[in-house]
Formats: C-alpha cells, structure tokens, sequence
C-alpha cells in the first residue's frame, strides 16, 4: 500500500509511494548502497509513522524515530 515500510535485504527501509501493475517507486531511508537490482524487498505492513509521547522530547530523531543525538534508546511507556 503508498506510504508503506518496505525492507531491502541488507537492512535498508524505504517508503513505497507510487503504486502501478508491474512497478513500485519507493523513497529510500538510507544509503542503499547495498541495493541491487534482483535485490529482495519485503513489505512490513506499517505506514510510515512517528510514535508520539514525552520521551521525544528534547531528543534529535531521524525520519524513522530513531534517536541520533547518541544518548541511547528511548524508553517509551507501555500503552498497550
């Protein structure tokens, strides 16, 4: 589905945006150095999305909500 995680075999995540019969065009979220053509793609079933609570706050996050101002993990609450 647009808008949809895919994951490459190597590890990168992508965004699927364009959606025809025989073709996807996906916005990488990575390098992609590693992708090739033949490569594996694999959809994840979970639209792009940022969780939302207090444990973002003061914190640099990258398009995927993973921290990247190296003070480690987020310890985000149990909501379930």
């Amino acid at each position: 589905m647009a808008g949809e995680l895919v994951e490459f075999e190597e590890g990168t995540i992508g965004i699927s945006l364009n959606l025809e019969s025989n073709n996807v065009g996906v916005v990488l979220m990575g390098d992609g150095l590693m992708i090739q053509e033949g490569s594996s793609v694999k959809a994840t079933g979970r639209i792009a999305q940022i969780p939302v609570s207090e444990a973002y706050l003061r914190r640099v996050i990258n398009a995927l909500a993973k921290p990247i101002d190296g003070r480690g993990k987020f310890q985000l609450p149990n909501f379930g």
